[in-house]
């Protein structure tokens, strides 16, 4: 069962998708927010699996949120919910696992369902790592560099990428390692042998 937050500033939109994810019978727990900033707040201190933003929002956008939303936590999965279709590209950039355009319907959420559920089928049992499926050299660069105590933002520097390519870095190495934050990715790497 999952626990999910909807942010979007139009009402009316934010009582259409809790209805229809409540219909669905996947949903454990689900919160509404017209106001980005109190989803941040309810997430910093409440464990959630998905977020769906809407993109065009006052103050802070649905492209901010959601890099505020993976830097509590990696493994939250986002999907925008937007009346446009121009962001689709930006927001896949950013490791988005769906893109709903509106009006949403029953139909549609049901495909995002089953993309979380499958996720969560693959990653929510103690996960294994096959042969196949370790770090890239880059990925691997990145968890050394967490190792050393270096911030996202220091590690900017060190490798010459952006800030966001650092979070999708970091977000598959959870995903990988079937962990949700730095302690237990390096534990994981350890164990693993990845850092040697």
């Amino acid at each position: 069962m999952l626990r999910v937050i909807i942010v979007d500033d139009e009402e009316l939109s934010v009582n259409r998708l809790k209805r229809i994810l409540s219909e669905s019978g996947e949903i454990e727990m689900c919160h509404t927010f017209l106001n980005p900033l109190e989803a941040y707040e309810f997430a910093k201190t409440n464990p959630i699996h998905t977020a769906f933003l809407d993109i065009s929002m006052p103050e802070i956008d649905g492209m901010r949120l959601s890099s505020l939303l993976i830097d509590l936590d990696a493994s939250i999965d986002v999907v925008f919910v937007t009346a446009y279709d121009d962001y689709a590209v930006q927001a896949f950039d950013m490791s988005a696992l769906d893109y709903v355009m509106k009006p949403v319907t029953a139909q549609r959420i049901s495909k995002t369902l089953n993309k979380i559920s499958q996720r969560h089928r693959n990653g929510a049992v103690e996960p294994t790592v096959s042969h196949n499926e370790i770090l890239t050299e880059q990925e691997t660069k990145v968890l050394r560099l967490i190792a050393d105590g270096l911030s996202n933002k220091e590690i900017v520097p060190r490798l010459n990428i952006t800030g966001e390519t650092v979070k999708f870095h970091i977000k598959n190495v959870y995903r990988k390692l079937g962990v949700n934050n730095r302690v237990r990715a390096l534990q994981r790497a350890r164990e693993l042998r990845i850092l040697g």
